[in-house]
């Protein structure tokens, strides 16, 4: 691959392009999602691809409606690619996910000697879910309970819409007395680590 040199005719295309299509390029690219700085991230690094692959000067010698049409295109192309990233990386990185119940049941041993550290933070964790659960039991209606505790266990009884907002609700509560405790005893600790 050739660099292009200062005033080159690859430069001059290249800048032409970018000037031409960037302010169209920017607003497609935040109409399908990105904020502005990451349109404009985008936008520079489909240019620079054009670049590398040697696209610049036969995009050029193209009619503008051509042009806009090929760049777009490939924006697409990059965003959906963004997209997909995304979402893979939200849902694990793409692994997919076992029971460890099933597993338990298929014989798979996992080993329980840890560190020390380790230990004592799967002992706090386990402490501050049951003292969060108990809140939480004490503090909603025993119908809602049920209901959580169905959808937690995963039963096969019916579920009606409204036990299922029923349960939504219960780990929406459930997740912010987790929060509230664990930030709590993180200051807690950390207070009197400085006395």
């Amino acid at each position: 691959m050739s660099v292009a040199r200062s005033g080159s005719p690859v430069d001059h295309a290249c800048d032409h392009l970018y000037r031409r299509h960037q302010s169209s390029l920017v607003s497609f690219a935040c109409l399908r999602g990105c904020d502005e700085h990451e349109a404009w991230d985008l936008v520079q690094e489909l240019f620079l691809r054009a670049f590398r692959f040697g696209m610049i000067q036969p995009l050029f010698s193209r009619s503008e409606e051509m042009q806009r049409a090929w760049l777009l295109r490939t924006l697409r192309w990059m965003l959906i690619n963004l997209h997909r990233r995304r979402t893979r990386l939200r849902r694990g990185g793409g692994q997919a996910l076992e029971s460890l119940d099933l597993l338990i049941e298929d014989g798979v041993e996992f080993s329980s000697a840890g560190t020390p550290a380790g230990d004592f933070d799967r002992q706090w964790a386990c402490a501050v879910l049951d003292r969060c659960l108990s809140r939480l039991r004490s503090s909603i209606k025993p119908a809602a309970w049920m209901a959580f505790e169905s959808a937690l266990q995963g039963a096969n009884a019916p579920i009606t819409p409204a036990m299922r907002v029923a349960a939504h609700r219960t780990r929406v509560r459930l997740r912010q007395l987790i929060r509230i405790e664990a930030c709590e005893e993180t200051l807690l600790k950390a207070v009197s680590s400085r006395n």
